[in-house]
């Protein structure tokens, strides 16, 4: 990544000094990331494929001021991180997270690790309703700016990161196999386009900065402050969608992908229920 670029990309997330590479500076971006750059699925909600190579995740990220789901978000970031001189590793998990039975799925989640001074942590700002504001150590639990998490190892090499909601809750589960960029690439278009892929048939959108997590599934918007209050509503038409968009999750939408999403929305007949 050349320098403009960096520039161009701490500037979007509202950083301009005390950059260097070390773990402060990684909590740093951990934290401010997904707090200006929101996780969304428009593109594959809408029946786009989103594309995953650098520049045109920094156009869309970065100049236009988009979000994206985990492989845009963690791809941009590994790009970031590597260009400030932290050695990482890209990975695929198993996500747990919302199972009605626990039941194993494909290695859909892209996720990143790091070693810095001896310690494993992992990195991961696209994982939706439960995206990290912290890196996590490796067989540790600890308290972040929002929320409790641990990462235990399992027994099969895997493992699993949890979140504390009144108890334990499974998010994904991981081994150290470092993938390519070829498997990014062929998680991306399944995911965006797959029969079974929950991305191509609900809306999510979500962003967390340091006073609570933003949640919009469908027509269903949440608030859940870091106290553990929520406030719920309700979308019941276009103008209300691009106000919670652009005052909760930063989208000022072109009004053609607006109206087309909001289309969309009005054609979903499934109801989506998800653990927030």
């Amino acid at each position: 990544m050349e320098d403009s670029t960096l520039k161009g990309y701490l500037e979007r997330i509202a950083i301009s000094e005390g950059i260097s590479g070390d773990l402060e500076t990684l909590k740093k971006l951990t934290q401010a990331h997904p707090k200006h750059i929101t996780f969304e699925n428009i593109d594959s909600f809408t029946g786009i494929v989103p594309a995953i190579d650098t520049a045109d995740i920094f156009q869309k990220l970065v100049t236009e001021k988009r979000g994206g789901y985990c492989y845009e978000q963690n791809s941009l970031f590994k790009e970031v991180l590597q260009t400030l001189g932290f050695n990482m590793k890209m990975h695929l998990a198993r996500v747990l997270w919302s199972s009605k039975d626990g039941s194993e799925t494909a290695r859909t989640h892209m996720l990143l690790t790091t070693d810095i001074e001896g310690k494993k942590y992992l990195v991961d700002v696209g994982f939706g309703s439960m995206t990290l504001t912290a890196p996590i150590v490796f067989n540790s639990e600890q308290e972040t700016p929002n929320g409790r998490f641990r990462l235990i190892s399992l027994d099969d090499n895997f493992y699993r990161l949890d979140v504390f909601k009144n108890e334990w809750l499974p998010i994904y589960k991981f081994t150290l196999e470092e993938v390519q960029v070829s498997d990014v690439d062929m998680a991306n278009w399944y995911v965006a386009t797959g029969p079974s892929s929950m991305f191509n048939k609900f809306l999510m959108i979500t962003r967390v900065d340091e006073h609570a997590r933003y949640a919009l599934f469908n027509k269903e918007f949440n608030i859940r402050d870091n106290k553990g209050g929520k406030e719920s509503s309700e979308i019941t038409n276009e103008k209300e969608l691009q106000s919670v968009l652009i005052n909760y999750f930063k989208l000022d939408l072109p009004a053609s992908i607006l109206t087309t999403t909001y289309a969309k929305l009005n054609e979903v007949q499934s109801s989506f229920q998800v653990t927030q």
